[in-house]
């Protein structure tokens, strides 16, 4: 193949006066623009009182402005150029996004500064807004897949702000108030806090016009550094095992693995795809496929700015508990004892560069990933280099950090279980061993 293989459309990054980084990208065979404000502001930037008043943000930035009312009208602005506007939060950002068709650009742009820019914080908001979310926290633990995975990180980050949940709890969502929620807005969302990426069938020059018409308005904040985290010392297994009103037993494994900025960060992605990243993954085909021991099992990383992990989700039957966690941990077993394939690793490769490639087709998948590596690499994404980082891993690669991370020691692991039965623990800590 050529040398065109792989390019990607040129970056242009943009410093504004107060320190916000804009970078775009222009994509002239699509139908959309993409507009991707990105925030370092989470839940590992939260004190005890504010657990949970990043995410809280993020709903109140919707709720009305001065030019535009509330929620309804904030959407329909979006919405009825027939495009989308969305925020989500995680432990270390916030992103307001917006997808629409790319001749309505600006009008975007302009409702997108607006929120950050105009937002009125309302008491009645704040208010009706702390059931909503109060609601959405029930959801969420309502749902076994999705509070397995916060428990597990309670459990691997115990004690750090990496086992605080995203949403907040209950009682502290509660006592949020105006002045709170202000000063932490002020504080967090200052200009050189924030990246804006813009990536689509837009020039640079018109990209350039709008910010200059729209600008967003400079915060004196001082963003809050995040805590020194200090992992356990852990020198055995550990397992929480919960009853809770479900049919299945859902597993799930956490261990220790690399943060972001570690050289093995690619070779644990590789290793996340030949474990369980997909129907030819190693799990799948032995828990599922041949073993018939569960419907979804999986496999999934987590990079955070000092630390990491991996991840082994599962639903199994009840009576199938002990069997399936041996079968897992023999599965970790093979990839510390045994050389993968370069047929294996081949394949794992083409399937994380085809994510990468098939990600460039979106508009915004591309302003997800230039806009999210400048906030928290500090540096241009350029998916050639990262591509060629790929092809250079051996099988021994994967080995010696599979030998790493896959230690009985380290082994920590969630069970939800239905509250009829019952649940030997003894048995369960006699199978953890790698």
């Amino acid at each position: 193949m050529g040398d065109n293989e792989y390019k990607m459309n040129k970056t242009e990054l943009t410093k504004m006066e107060n320190g916000l980084n804009v970078i775009s990208c222009t994509m002239p065979n699509m139908h959309s623009v993409s507009i991707v404000i990105g925030i370092k502001a989470g839940s590992v930037n939260e004190n005890s009182a504010q657990r949970g008043i990043s995410h809280f943000i993020e709903h109140i930035l919707f709720k009305g402005t001065k030019k535009r009312k509330d929620t309804l009208e904030i959407s329909q602005c979006i919405e009825q150029l027939g495009g989308e506007i969305n925020a989500s939060t995680s432990e270390e950002c916030t992103f307001l996004y917006s997808k629409v068709i790319y001749k309505n650009f600006s009008n975007a742009f302009d409702v997108m500064s607006d929120i950050l820019n105009h937002s009125l914080f309302r008491g009645k908001d704040i208010a009706q807004e702390k059931s909503i979310v109060i609601e959405e926290i029930n959801k969420y633990q309502d749902i076994p897949e999705d509070w397995i995975s916060f428990l597990i990180n309670q459990l691997l980050w115990k004690n750090t702000v990496l086992s605080q949940n995203v949403l907040g709890e209950k009682e502290t969502v509660r006592q949020f108030n105006r002045n709170a929620i202000l000063q932490y807005f002020n504080e967090m969302y200052s200009a050189e806090n924030m990246v804006i990426s813009i990536t689509g069938n837009i020039s640079s020059e018109i990209v350039q016009r709008v910010i200059y018409n729209s600008p967003f308005v400079s915060k004196n904040g001082n963003p809050r550094r995040v805590p020194k985290i200090v992992l356990k010392n852990q020198a055995f297994p550990e397992i929480m095992a919960i009853p809770k009103k479900v049919n299945q037993c859902h597993l799930c494994f956490g261990f220790e693995g690399v943060s972001r900025f570690h050289p093995d960060k690619i070779n644990m992605d590789l290793l996340n795809i030949i474990l369980g990243g997909g129907l030819s993954s190693r799990l799948f085909q032995e828990i599922r496929v041949k073993s018939g021991l569960a419907y979804d099992i999986h496999s999934y990383t987590q990079y955070f700015n000092p630390a990491g992990s991996f991840n082994i989700y599962a639903g199994v039957h009840p009576g199938k508990i002990e069997s399936s966690i041996e079968k897992i941990l023999i599965e970790l077993r093979k990839l510390k004892d045994n050389k993968i394939s370069s047929r294996e690793l081949r394949k794992a490769k083409e399937m994380y560069k085809g994510s990468i490639l098939l990600g460039l087709e979106s508009t915004l998948n591309s302003a997800f990933r230039i806009g999210s590596h400048l906030l928290l690499y500090k540096k241009e994404y350029q998916h050639e280099e990262l591509i060629e980082k790929i092809d250079s891993v051996h099988s021994e690669d994967i080995r010696r950090l599979a030998q790493n991370i896959f230690l009985t020691n380290k082994i920590n692991l969630v069970v939800f279980y239905p509250a009829e039965i019952k649940i030997n623990i003894d048995n369960l800590m006699n199978k953890m061993k790698i």
